[in-house]
């Protein structure tokens, strides 16, 4: 297997900025950046992508314009040593955004999803909660995948731990088809 991309990369901790010039120069990877690191993701494979696809319609079919819902969008959740921007599988925005952004405000997103893949758990379950939390969105699904089993959501609402700070609480966990067969829950 070849790489089909060569990219310079700068003798310094990439930016943001960055990650979105290179993002754009080759769209069949997912980058997201780590303080100044870049990590890169290959494309989902079938049943993620089909969950998140089930996922958009259900959120539209329920209220929410195309616009608001985005799939691979670039969220900033730290400006800290370089930045850090993730790219959720899935955003909800408070109100519809027609913005070229590439990565988008925190304060502007309702909801963050992640479809935990081979490769991606301990980032989805461990890592991008914490930050997406302490950059402030107020909800965060998980999507469980097992073999033989069917998906799970796990829901979680922006609270704070034992220490005052920044937390995902209110732990709810519902098989996939039950949630996608009800209305969209209060996203307060």
């Amino acid at each position: 297997m070849g790489l089909d991309t060569l990219v310079r990369l700068p003798a310094r901790p990439l930016t943001l900025d960055d990650v979105a010039e290179i993002a754009a120069n080759s769209p069949d990877l997912r980058y997201e950046l780590h303080r100044g690191m870049l990590l890169v993701m290959p494309p989902a494979d079938g049943e993620h992508a089909a969950i998140v696809t089930r996922m958009t319609v259900w959120l539209v079919m329920n209220g929410f314009g195309a616009s608001e819902v985005l799939g691979s969008a670039g969220v900033r959740v730290s400006r800290e040593g370089g930045g850090t921007g993730r790219v959720p599988d899935l955003i909800v925005l408070h109100k519809s955004s027609a913005s070229n952004a590439v990565w988008f405000d925190p304060a502007d997103i309702s909801l963050a999803i992640e479809v935990v893949s081979n490769g991606s758990e301990d980032l989805d379950r461990l890592i991008k909660p914490v930050e997406y939390a302490a950059a402030g969105i107020p909800n965060f699904w998980r999507v469980e995948r097992a073999a033989g089993s069917e998906p799970t959501v796990h829901a979680y609402r922006l609270g704070v731990d034992e220490n005052g700070n920044p937390a995902y609480v209110g732990h709810l966990v519902t098989p996939l088809n039950d949630l996608l067969a009800g209305p969209v829950p209060t996203l307060g």
